[in-house]
């Protein structure tokens, strides 16, 4: 068969690429459920069967499930267990505030204490504690990942005594954009998270502050939560530094400070999908330039689609060039073969995705943070871009970060 060869520079016509906003269309994943419960008849799940029939989680999830404000002021909560020095602990004479809250005879000692089992990809997908302190959230634990069987924590639990009145604690699950039940690379057994019986209580006297025993009839009740949409920055750029062949490209970024890239993104950059009559195989070449410090999570997914529908994990990326005309070789040199994800590859295209934790991007140690991308093409049966010198500013990829989380020559679905 002939070969094809589909090349844009970004100099021209972009109206065919399209850009979205994931954490606009992101819904609670938490929710009661009966599948692995712990005690009673449901437990919080934070997971579903959309991928396999032993349930699991996704790509990119940002899940919480968030308890309603508790006053360490006593309040009671019905509790079978609860004694009655407890009962008169509430009824004691002279509450003079001391602050919101608390009272001056009466040091409460709040404790959060819950059951808890998850499957996560051990490294990269964690659930953690959280409590508000002066208006950020803190991680109680270091984040829980890989698996782990229903463990009850027992009554010593998470000392809160440090944290803000009323307290504000949630539960925080993050994956990242590859690895999970959803791609088939990392098969969880009814992962991510499970938790039950969440309790608050004064460790002094017993009291129970809050109780969460998750099923449908409990008195008190956490609740399910995602954030809100963090906006939509791939845009085309015309600023010479970052662009390949000048003067444009494209940059996941806000132009009011081109050293940092906003926080709690999820932003993806279709390319156009092209026709490509009935191809045998299929490669694509773009060049690309990194600044996104390995400091957090911050990293860029690559995917292929070989119907023009379903969208495969090709590879994911971080790394800083520390030059503004430093170009990755590896997508431009050698290229992506996306044809591997089907017999034979009918349509083609790419899929990039910016993800950013909570502090953002940035900044990088030169040039505009983030990731750029230029010049991509679409190359099947053999087919190879232009002919000549291809090497020029372009910086050898295996000098830094790269290729954290690769599929190699696996062949795993990413449904969008």
């Amino acid at each position: 068969m002939p070969e094809f060869v589909w090349h844009d520079d970004m100099e021209g016509n972009v109206s065919d690429w399209m850009t979205t906003d994931f954490t606009a269309t992101a819904v609670p994943h938490f929710h009661f459920d009966a599948y692995m419960a712990y005690e009673g008849e449901y437990s919080w799940w934070c997971g579903n069967f959309d991928y396999d029939a032993d349930g699991g989680y996704g790509n990119g999830w940002d899940d919480r499930l968030e308890l309603p404000a508790i006053y360490l002021d006593p309040t009671a909560v019905e509790e079978e267990e609860m004694s009655w020095g407890a009962v008169k602990a509430m009824y004691k004479e002279d509450k003079t505030p001391d602050r919101p809250g608390r009272t001056k005879d009466r040091d409460c000692h709040p404790i959060l204490t819950f059951a808890y089992r998850h499957d996560s990809e051990i490294g990269y997908d964690y659930t953690y504690v959280q409590a508000e302190s002066m208006g950020v959230y803190v991680n109680l634990n270091r984040g829980y990942d890989g698996a782990q069987p229903w463990t009850d924590i027992g009554p010593y639990g998470f000392d809160l005594s440090n944290y803000d009145d009323p307290l504000q604690l949630r539960f925080r699950f993050i994956s990242d954009g590859a690895w999970s039940d959803e791609d088939g690379l990392y098969l969880s057994d009814g992962g991510g998270f499970h938790v039950d019986n969440i309790k608050v209580y004064d460790f002094s006297t017993g009291e129970v502050l809050f109780y969460d025993t998750t099923e449908y009839d409990s008195p008190n009740s956490s609740f399910p939560a995602v954030p809100g949409a963090a906006g939509d920055y791939w845009h085309v750029i015309d600023r010479a530094c970052p662009a390949y062949s000048d003067p444009h490209s494209w940059w996941c970024g806000d132009d009011a400070d081109t050293s940092f890239v906003p926080p709690n993104l999820a932003n993806g950059l279709y390319s156009p999908v092209v026709y490509t009559d009935i191809a045998l195989s299929c490669t694509t070449y773009f060049a690309m330039h990194f600044a996104v410090p390995t400091v957090d999570n911050d990293h860029v997914c690559l995917l292929g689609t070989v119907d023009g529908s379903n969208y495969y994990h090709l590879a994911s990326y971080w790394g800083d060039f520390e030059s503004c005309d430093g170009w990755g070789s590896t997508a431009f040199i050698f290229g992506f073969d996306i044809g591997q994800f089907g017999g034979q590859t009918y349509y083609a295209g790419m899929l990039f995705i910016m993800y950013t934790t909570d502090n953002g991007c940035g900044p990088g140690a030169a040039g505009d943070a983030g990731v750029m991308l230029d010049d991509l093409w679409i190359c099947t049966n053999g087919g190879q871009p232009w002919e000549g010198e291809r090497t020029a500013n372009l910086y050898d990829a295996e000098r830094y970060p790269g290729a954290p989380k690769s599929a190699g020559s696996l062949s795993h679905l990413l449904r969008r």
